[in-house]
């Protein structure tokens, strides 16, 4: 079966993102076995590696090397972001930060909440990921009001919805189809 990663990067104590992480994988769980990385769990120090992850250098850290694992064996991934003053919690720019290599072409969705849908942090992220030539597949915002409350209660629009289930097809097809 297929190993989606779920990366829930708030790290607040009274975060919503725990709420968006269950409605991404009860929509994944039949499609996917789902590995649900909480940063807050993980809670990488600052970037602290020797050399940069893009020289191809062995990590040197234990934090370092478990970290890199846990991306390299994954298939594809959902990223979830709150939109903080305008972008994505520094606890997630660590996170991607500390790889390169098991970024490329992986398969991922970038999924954002908050005031506007996360329309200020979605392209932000994207272009993230595409400078570390992830296969960013699908988006999707969700705003306070329109699919969930502040307190995190969802009630996702039919078009967040099918935004979602289609950008995980396009990952299903990714994995079980690769690029020659």
């Amino acid at each position: 079966m297929t190993k989606l990663g779920i990366i829930l990067s708030s790290a607040r104590p009274n975060r919503v993102g725990e709420k968006v992480a269950r409605w991404v994988a009860a929509s994944a769980s039949d499609q996917f076995e789902i590995d649900l990385i909480d940063l807050r769990e993980v809670a990488l120090p600052s970037f602290d590696e020797p050399s940069s992850p893009k020289s191809g250098a062995d990590k040197t850290t234990d934090h370092g090397r478990t970290w890199g694992e846990r991306i390299g064996a994954l298939d594809a991934v959902v990223i979830l972001t709150p939109q903080y003053n305008g972008a994505y919690p520094g606890a997630l720019k660590n996170a991607i930060d500390f790889l390169y290599a098991e970024w490329q072409n992986l398969p991922t969705v970038l999924v954002g909440y908050g005031w506007g849908a996360a329309n200020e942090v979605l392209p932000m992220l994207e272009r993230l990921m595409l400078r570390l030539d992830a296969d960013v597949v699908g988006s999707v915002g969700l705003g306070f009001r329109d699919d969930l409350s502040v307190e995190g209660e969802l009630f996702v629009t039919e078009e967040k919805v099918a935004a979602l289930q289609t950008a995980l097809k396009t990952i299903e097809q990714k994995v079980l189809t690769p690029a020659a």
